[in-house]
């Protein structure tokens, strides 16, 4: 059992609400801005545990001002900050070491009694946030934006919290981006129902002709794209590896998801994997009908073509989904999805500058 700690999110709402604010307040009271813990960080998801502390994890968050009160008070606000903080907060140095090129850019906690401190109270309009972090320049994004930026980055700006905003441009950014427009979503719904049904008869396939291990990865694989579904019709960004099982749990589906994936990931003998393979699909259509996006689809377990192998035809599903996509996606030779869905490294899902060479592939 990991030893439990204060979650990183509460510690600095504290931090802002007992170490900064009435700082803030005392010397800019007509200041308008927005102070949230949002960004990297396994806090800001709600998965940090003891080991999450040993780099960037500590009292920090992030200080928004307006276009031209960033101009006037950046540097004024760092300063004073630098010399007006407690060097400790509830037992945590509040000075940071300078990013590590060596390490990822990491920082960690330097215990230091006199100022100036190094804080990480970092200092944005949100424009130059969304620039920097999500490397776009409008909230009004085309559909090749929404599909070259990686999940693990939407969900790193809607997750966390904002502990304060006087004048709501953050909190209208966070909903805008909070998930993917009608049509991106019921896209990516296609997308993934076409990526399982393309592999679907593979478990029985490989294990027909005795390769037990071709069988298992492939059950793997499946079971991994039938939790990305889950996301999806959940409308839940998808986060990167590290934390997709875990985020998976959180999904209301996962109740009834998850003893069955996990049963497959331990079967041993394929016809069963199978098996259980078809009994996850139903619920994923189950989840489906329920969403009311398309006629309700009754639909059960077949064998594939005249071959011993078993699959859940998707084939309904897929042309009522069509009937109501148009414009670009009607366009696209292939129904990739967007990154995360064909994409799975993660160097390209965690760079939103990187990730933008993908909008060759639409």
């Amino acid at each position: 059992m990991i030893e439990s700690i204060t979650p990183g999110i509460k510690l600095s709402e504290m931090f802002y609400n007992d170490a900064v604010k009435e700082k803030l307040e005392k010397n800019y009271p007509v200041l308008d801005y927005a102070a949230a813990l949002i960004g990297r960080g396994s806090e800001v998801l709600g998965f940090d545990d003891k080991i999450s502390t040993d780099h960037h994890w500590g009292p920090r968050f992030y200080l928004f001002l307006k276009d031209n009160d960033f101009q006037e008070y950046n540097i004024e606000i760092k300063e004073f900050l630098s010399h007006n903080l407690p060097n400790l907060f509830l037992g945590y140095s509040t000075n940071w070491s300078e990013p590590d090129p060596n390490d990822s850019m990491n920082q960690f906690l330097i215990e230091k009694e006199n100022p100036p401190i190094n804080h990480r109270i970092e200092i944005y309009t949100v424009k130059s946030y969304l620039r920097e972090k999500l490397y776009i320049s409008t909230l009004e994004l085309s559909e090749l934006d929404w599909f070259s930026i990686p999940e693990q980055i939407l969900l790193e700006f809607t997750s966390g919290k904002i502990f304060y905003d006087s004048y709501g441009k953050l909190t209208h950014a966070r909903e805008i981006l909070s998930y993917y427009p009608h049509s991106i979503w019921l896209f990516k719904i296609l997308a993934q129902l076409e990526r399982i049904s393309q592999e679907m008869p593979f478990v029985g396939r490989t294990g027909g002709i005795g390769d037990d291990l071709g069988s298992m990865i492939e059950a793997a694989r499946l079971v991994r794209f039938a939790i990305e579904l889950a996301f999806i019709l959940e409308k839940k960004y998808i986060p990167y590896q590290k934390w997709f099982g875990k985020g998976f749990y959180d999904l209301p589906i996962a109740k009834t998801l998850k003893p069955i994936l996990t049963s497959i990931l331990q079967e041993n003998e394929w016809k069963s994997r199978e098996e259980l393979l078809c009994k996850a699909y139903l619920e994923l259509i189950h989840k489906i009908n329920s969403l009311r996006i398309i006629p309700i689809v009754d639909v059960k377990p077949k064998s594939f073509y005249d071959r011993p192998q078993m699959i859940v035809p998707f084939e309904s599903i897929i042309r009522e989904l069509e009937k109501r996509l148009n414009g670009k996606f009607k366009d696209l030779k292939y129904p990739i999805g967007t990154i995360n869905q064909f994409i799975d490294n993660c160097n390209i899902l965690t760079d939103a500058k990187y990730s933008k060479n993908i909008k060759l592939f639409y």
